[in-house]
């Protein structure tokens, strides 16, 4: 099944972040012939049409308790969708561009509150109409939260509870990692370059800089701090924003921390997600891919086991003192970003590699020329870097060009697995390429980045929303390489589009099926099996999605296999592997 990648609407109390996925590593074989690496699996059948609506998470509120959430519709054939509330409280307010609920209950709405959303396929024009209801009480209710997992998910793969994270939040608020962030990505810059660049960039002008880019990003100015409509209650204080979600990316080839912070003063889910690591990404002097993955792996996998772990699997004492792992996890974040090895070698120092923003603030949604809402669901995605400014005296954080998927795999040169390859339409030396669109192809990567248009020219985008690159993302980008092909999760993101990765209702490959890692073995028999399809979540805010859980299973495989290799054969004696069966 082919899926469309429009339509999709998430709860506030969801968090959402970029997805991730490595697959693993194989022995030396046999590099197979072109036809072998050309052929895809079957398609699975398609699943048939119908919208669902997903119910809030806030089943009882009390009188005087605000509360905000999303409108959260889905259409199984995925189609786009309008999305309206013609029926709620009084109390109540509906935002449509970022289909966003904000309640304070009254006594008039006790005992109970109806609500209900007109939802329209675009395409045909034909309403539909949704209720549902909230209970009402007296008092204050607690807020719905997801169930504890296992301490592997909770200790070490994705620390998300308020406690685990207390001690990392006084350690590293948000404008002191940006400003932190920005110096050592000057050691990206040629010497020449950095030595231009005059001081260094404060938290406070960075924290503006970040805010400038989401409200460019989702074309809001309540997040833009030069707009008189800057919403300065929910986005003034950077201190407002906390670390939720601290993920130790143990699976993927570079491996690296992830830490996510969300406005915690918005109404709406506002996240910026940044990649750190101990080593450089590029040093123009030395560019030496090789032997810097290494020396990254080595360095934070090390970092990891040391802080984290207990022979070679979870630290049992975390799993009952949330104190104690919390204070592990702010050294972990401690070691990455002040590791300075340079004098050995150039490339050794923590490195802010770049942050992810992601916000339903409306970027995700049409509109009409008035700017009033048209369809969409409001979910917009875009990267950011401290680049230096235009007369390459200063730094500055901005939107930059989304970093490319994959659109058709080969073999390695080594026949060790598979890689990326830019599908003929974007590949310049292929006689049937689109004139333009080869610009979207960057080479040395095989990587296609997506397609924005203006003036009749292809320029890389640098912003992703469901409701963009529709016929890229239904055809041109999966004509030689479906969606669900087990192979695209060896490559970063999954090999896919942020929306992609969001939106989907299939889960990881198969580990039975070696193809799906190594090329020796033919193509996969099959596409990745069906799942409920995901609805914007990694982090669960109230519940876990089935997707969630598989892929963290898929980090702790690949993770176990990443450990034998770069730190040794008992580094990881204590993990197993899920999804080996």
């Amino acid at each position: 099944m082919m899926l469309r990648l429009v339509g999709m609407r998430s709860p506030r109390t969801l968090i959402a972040l970029v997805l991730c996925a490595c697959g693993g590593n194989a022995p030396t074989p046999i590099v197979p012939t072109p036809a072998q690496a050309a052929a895809p699996p079957p398609a699975p059948a398609a699943v048939e049409s119908a919208i669902k609506l997903y119910p809030p998470a806030w089943k009882r509120v009390g009188v005087g308790q605000t509360i905000s959430f999303g409108t959260s519709v889905i259409d199984q054939s995925l189609d786009e969708l309008r999305v309206t509330m013609p029926k709620l409280p009084a109390s109540a307010t509906f935002d449509p561009i970022t289909q966003t609920v904000t309640w304070t209950p009254t006594r008039a709405d006790m005992p109970r509150a109806g609500f209900g959303l007109q939802i329209e396929r675009v395409a045909s024009g034909k309403p539909e109409l949704r209720d549902f209801t909230i209970d009402v009480t007296a008092e204050s209710q607690p807020a719905p939260i997801a169930a504890e997992q296992a301490p592997i998910i909770e200790t070490l793969l994705l620390v998300h509870a308020p406690k685990r994270l207390e001690q990392v939040n006084r350690d590293w608020p948000l404008d002191k990692l940006l400003a932190v962030g920005a110096e050592t990505f000057k050691l990206q810059f040629a010497p020449d370059k950095r030595a231009q660049v005059k001081g260094s960039l404060d938290g406070a002008t960075a924290y503006k800089q970040l805010l400038a880019g989401l409200a460019e990003t989702n074309q809001n100015p309540r997040l833009d701090p030069n707009s008189p409509k800057f919403d300065q209650t929910a986005f003034g204080d950077p201190k407002s924003w906390k670390l939720v979600a601290f993920r130790p990316r143990i699976d993927k080839a570079w491996s690296e921390l992830r830490v996510v912070y969300q406005a915690m003063n918005a109404r709406e889910p506002v996240f910026a997600m940044f990649r750190l690591r101990p080593v450089v990404e590029y040093v123009p002097a030395l560019p030496r891919p090789d032997e810097e993955r290494s020396a990254d792996n080595t360095i934070f996998l090390g970092m990891v086991a040391n802080r984290l772990m207990k022979d070679g699997g979870v630290n049992p004492a975390f799993a009952s003192d949330p104190v104690a792992n919390g204070k592990a996890v702010s050294q972990l974040m401690t070691d990455v970003m002040t590791f300075d090895q340079t004098k050995t070698k150039p490339y050794l120092h923590g490195f802010l590699i770049g942050i992810a923003t992601e916000a339903r603030m409306g970027g995700g949604s049409a509109r009409n020329a008035d700017g009033s809402y048209k369809s969409g669901d409001g979910w917009a995605w875009a990267a950011m870097k401290p680049f230096r400014t235009a007369d390459g005296t200063a730094q500055a954080y901005v939107d930059v060009a989304i970093p490319g998927f994959w659109t058709k795999t080969v073999p390695s040169k080594d026949g060790t697995t598979w890689e990326p390859a830019c599908a003929p339409r974007f590949n310049p030396t292929d006689a049937s390429h689109a004139p333009g669109y080869d610009v979207l192809c960057r080479k040395t990567m095989g990587l296609v980045d997506l397609p924005a248009m203006k003036d009749g020219k292809v320029y890389q985008g640098t912003v992703d929303a469901n409701n963009l690159y529709v016929d890229h993302k239904l055809a041109f980008s999966v004509a030689d390489f479906p969606l669900a092909d087990g192979r695209r999760d060896l490559g970063e993101e999954n090999g896919m589009t942020c929306s992609q990765c969001h939106i989907r209702n299939f889960g990881m490959h198969d580990y039975g099926d070696p193809a799906n890692t190594d090329p020796s073995k033919g193509t996969p028999k099959q596409l990745n099996h069906t799942i409920p399809t995901l609805n914007f979540q990694i982090v669960p805010g109230t519940e876990w999605q089935a997707f969630t859980l598989e892929f963290l299973q898929h980090q702790q495989c690949r993770g176990k296999l990443m450990f034998e290799r770069y730190i040794g054969p008992d580094a990881a004696k204590g993990l197993t592997c899920p999804l080996a069966k």
